[in-house]
């Protein structure tokens, strides 16, 4: 993988990522609306970046993570997860994490449209889904701002951290794609 933006990249992991991956999974206001727990050792980010380092295009039933990098200086600044879903191989849902340094400067809706540009065009997806916590209002804005339709808003639906939160699922046709981004 290696989509580019004007600031960005799209890549797959490398080791040289492991210091600051590890770092922002251990953010508590990064991981505030995630699945996964903190403290989030190193050991586990380690397995995590040497199982994706190497993962090619998305495949059925799996998620894979891609890093986002600054595309100047190659230091990553979060990551975007796709997962082919596999009771249909023409939708997809994907998930996204920008480490707090970064926030507030339009990475997240500078870079979800590259991935969505390739699942649409270039893998031909018919529906693009994502989910995020009622209370994570950038999420759900970043969402909104990108042409995602609010599809479904389900009650104490996700376990975080021994508590069940409350969500926003969204979609996006690959005929809303074009219609908004104009690309064929």
């Amino acid at each position: 993988m290696h989509l580019k933006t004007s600031r960005l990249v799209l890549r797959n992991f490398t080791d040289a990522d492991l210091d600051i991956f590890w770092k922002y999974r251990n953010d508590p206001e990064v991981a505030k609306y995630q699945g996964w727990k903190i403290p989030y050792p190193r050991e586990k980010a380690k397995a995590f970046i040497d199982l994706i380092k190497n993962a090619g295009a998305p495949r059925v039933g799996e998620w894979i993570q891609y890093a986002v990098a600054l595309k100047d200086t190659n230091e990553i600044i979060g990551d975007l997860g796709c997962h082919v879903k596999k009771a249909d191989s023409r939708q997809a849902v994907i998930g996204f994490t920008i480490s707090s340094p970064h926030w507030r400067k339009g990475y997240a809706t500078e870079i979800i449209p590259a991935l969505l540009r390739y699942l649409f065009v270039d893998l031909k997806m018919h529906r693009v889904a994502a989910d995020c916590d009622v209370e994570n209002t950038a999420s759900y804005r970043t969402l909104e701002k990108l042409g995602f339709r609010r599809e479904a808003h389900f009650i104490e639906s996700f376990l975080i951290n021994g508590a069940y939160t409350s969500e926003y699922h969204y979609g996006m046709l690959q005929r809303e794609w074009f219609e908004i981004y104009g690309e064929r």
